[in-house]
């Protein structure tokens, strides 16, 4: 049964917004009332400036830096701990991909925008494989829900995620926390912060991450998983005058620890010998014995060029962020940013020893971003005009070994014919976006507030792309199957004219332009409780993909997508604000939603493709509740619920069949997401304090596939179903107040929970990737 707009506004206890006081460098707060079971409020900074996170009307998750230490929240994939609604899928390409309220887009291309948008200090990485070393010695996060760009400098359609980056003190101050657990796995970061001069403050921040292997082949004696991560940060605060200052901040991270490697569930033919289906390759995958139901248990071979499925991968940004007073109610701020991302990296994702997806990624980000803008306050208006411009410059490369894979050897009947194909495919793309944004809040009684903004995007996309022989036995049984002339080297890919080829690559051109937009009211109560209101619209832009095709059909790019969201919340304290609540009711509006699907390929059946759907909508509700109801005792509760639903959508199906759609669900988006923690800590003597806590995450069933629903157009394909699963997660420790120092004992994944974060298709076979198993360790932290 379909629900309306009015009915999803219901309510629903949900996640919480908790405020710990900080270990290495602490994020703001402030004691929201007497006594020491009060809330303690963090201040957020979503509408470009401070803010009690109680008086912001949007459904904000914020959490500070230690926090996320404590609960083991070490990067943003880890971020679904806390923050209901949230979901990160790692991909076998080493580009997290973020789904907020069910709206994401699993592409792993490079040069993919997100739906959901990570910041450090309000600078964008406009694309999500930069993201992996974001979380790392940080104030807080404030994670935004809904469509996005009226504040932030990228356009968005299922959110933002903020991480403030801890600041230079104005006295000398350092810290350092170390960690050692399951897999020789240690975290040690450390900081030293403090003045240079009157004017001048610093602070520098390194980590490491380093661990031994967690996974093991269930064929042979061979592991994989090594953790090698490297980070640093160097900010500077220059404050030369009263009403100017300059804040530069030089970051980068360079990891290479090895990719995780599949499971096997089951060959991709399901026991048919039709076409290449009856080659010895598909036999091969047939036998193959399948993964034991073990975390730890995978398969992986060497078939790029004898490498081992690992990555070598850097970043680096520079930014430089201006503030001039110009009177006591104006500030111009200048933003600036540079990044540059590389990827040299070696996944193996069929779950055999087989080469049949064996790949090497290589490429590059290179990015530029200014903002300017202007912040003022004026009576009872607050408001923001400025400008954001952005240029992007990315390659991205896959070689592919399907050498061993049964699709890739369709002359396998014939004597005498060359075997297996390797490729290569890429694409090259540059991106300039130009954008004009405002908002206001204009607050017309000392109750109510007004909330309005807009922004015009103009977006400019070159595409340059093709898929490539490599090493000439392509080419050959190209020539023969389909009597083109490719040459050694040369791109496959038909034209529309088939079967005439592209030389040397396909060029395309992709330009778009919108309007987002705003608006809203805030009712404060002077109990302090708020209502609120938001109808917004977000846009993300479209994209070309990075694809292994033979058809231009597989280079086509899909459009903009747009979401027109409807929000009702309403959040405050009860009980002398021992306990906080926030509950939101939302439905969003979908238009043009890009997705991963598949497409008709002359050579290939049908293989991955970029897709749109032109219809579809998502009601659900959430709250937050938390409490400290006796001395010591944190309780914190969360749930988000989801129903999303395709309303219009024909494609087709892994067998090249044109299917209804309409009725499915959405892929990676399970219906209920729900973290809990609870606390308590006592003091064991006048120089000791210890405490214990417990933390859980819940996600129910979902799918990967399009096809998840049996409706009269389309069955539902079991194969790709991602179970519900439970994790709970322990801690345990003392507190010395006097020495400031922390020391414990902790315990993830208590249960040892067996549960899988994704499922594909490889052509040869159908693999997962499962989560980590159940780990365990100590960690001690210290700051002056």
């Amino acid at each position: 049964m379909g629900m309306n707009k009015t009915s999803t506004l219901s309510l629903c206890v949900g996640v919480s917004l908790v405020a710990m006081t900080g270990w290495a460098g602490g994020a703001e707060a402030e004691t929201a009332g007497a006594g020491n079971n009060s809330y303690a409020d963090i201040i957020v900074t979503a509408n470009k400036r401070e803010q009690s996170l109680s008086d912001v009307g949007l459904s904000i998750t914020a959490e500070t830096g230690d926090t996320l230490i404590q609960r083991g929240i070490t990067s943003p994939t880890d971020l679904g701990k806390i923050v209901p609604g949230l979901t990160v899928q790692p991909s076998p390409f080493n580009t997290p991909v973020y789904t907020l309220r069910g709206i994401g887009f699993y592409e792993t291309t490079l040069s993919a925008a997100p739906t959901v948008a990570v910041y450090t200090d309000e600078v964008a990485l406009p694309f999500s494989a930069p993201s992996r070393g974001a979380a790392f010695d940080i104030e807080r996060v404030e994670v935004l829900k809904g469509p996005q760009g009226t504040l932030f400098g990228q356009n968005t359609t299922g959110g933002a995620i903020n991480y403030i980056v801890a600041k230079p003190t104005n006295e000398l101050d350092a810290g350092a926390t170390a960690s050692f657990g399951r897999f020789s796995t240690y975290d040690v970061q450390g900081y030293v912060s403090g003045p240079m001069s009157d004017t001048l403050k610093a602070r520098v921040a390194v980590r490491t991450i380093q661990s031994g292997t967690w996974q093991k082949s269930f064929t042979r004696s061979d592991d994989l998983g090594k953790q090698d991560m490297l980070q640093g940060r160097i900010l500077l605060d220059w404050q030369p005058s009263d009403r100017l200052k300059f804040l530069l901040n030089v970051n980068g991270w360079r990891d290479k620890g090895d990719t995780q490697a599949a499971q096997i569930v089951s060959d991709n033919c399901a026991g048919s010998t039709e076409g290449t289906c009856g080659s010895p390759d598909a036999t091969n995958f047939k036998n193959y014995p399948r993964s034991p139901m073990n975390p730890r248990a995978a398969d992986w071979g060497y078939g790029v060029f004898g490498r081992r499925p690992a990555r070598d991968d850097s970043f680096w940004q520079a930014s430089l962020r201006a503030d001039l007073d110009l009177n006591d109610n104006l500030t111009l701020t200048s933003i600036s940013a540079y990044s540059h991302y590389k990827t040299d990296s070696v996944q193996d994702f069929d779950g055999t020893t087989y080469a049949s997806v064996d790949t090497n990624t290589t490429g590059y980000i290179k990015d530029f971003a200014q903002e300017i803008r202007l912040t003022g306050t004026l009576d009872n208006l607050n408001f923001i005009i400025g400008g954001n411009y952005n240029k992007s410059k990315t390659y991205d490369r896959l070689f592919y070994n399907f050498s061993e894979g049964p699709s890739s050897n369709p002359l396998w009947m014939i004597p005498g014919a060359p075997r297996g194909v390797l490729t290569f495919n890429y694409s090259r793309q540059d991106v300039k976006n130009l954008a004009a944004f405002a908002n206001a809040e204009y607050k017309i009684t000392p109750n109510i507030t007004l909330i309005g903004g807009i922004r015009y995007t103009d977006s400019k996309r070159d595409f340059e792309g093709c898929t490539n022989d490599f090493g000439g036995q392509t080419a050959i049984w190209w020539n023969t199957l389909f009597g083109t002339n490719v040459q050694p080297g040369g791109c496959i890919t038909f034209t529309q004219n088939f079967p005439e080829i592209f030389d040397p690559a396909l060029f395309d051109k992709l330009n778009e332009h919108n309007v987002s937009w705003n608006v809203g009211a805030n009712y404060k109560t002077d109990g302090g409780m708020l209502l609120y209101t938001r109808v917004a619209r977000g846009y993300k832009s479209g994209s070309f993909p990075t694809a292994s095709v033979s058809s231009y059909t597989g280079y086509q790019p899909v459009k903009q997508e747009s979401v027109t969201a409807y929000e009702l919340g309403i959040k405050g304290p009860l009980m002398d604000r021992r306990i906080e609540y926030a509950i939101a009711g939302f439905y969003y509006d979908y238009k043009d939603k890009q997705l991963r699907g598949r497409k008709p390929d002359p050579t290939f059946g049908t293989l991955d493709g970029l897709v749109q759907i032109p219809k579809s909508r998502i009601w659900g509700v959430e709250g937050s509740i938390v409490g400290r109801p006796v001395d010591g005792l944190r309780v914190s509760l969360g749930a988000t619920y989801i129903n999303t639903k395709i309303k219009e959508f024909e494609g087709f199906d892994a067998f090249g069949d044109l299917r209804n759609f309409s009725g499915q669900k959405f892929p990676y988006a399970p219906k209920l997401t729900a973290v809990a923690d609870v606390e308590y800590q006592a003091a064991l003597s006048g120089s000791m304090e210890g405490y214990i806590g417990v933390s859980a995450t819940h996600n129910s069933k979902t799918t990967t596939a399009l096809a998840n629903t049996t409706t009269a157009f389309v069955d539902a394909d079991p194969r790709f179903n991602v179970k519900a699963y439970t994790l709970i997660d322990l801690r345990a420790g003392l507190e010395f107040p006097n020495s400031n120092v922390r020391a414990g004992i902790y315990v993830r994944n208590v249960g040892n929970v067996y549960y899988w974060t994704n499922v594909q298709d490889n052509l040869a076979s159908i693999s997962r990737f499962a989560g980590m198993p159940r780990t365990y360790g100590i960690q001690v932290s210290w700051h002056m």
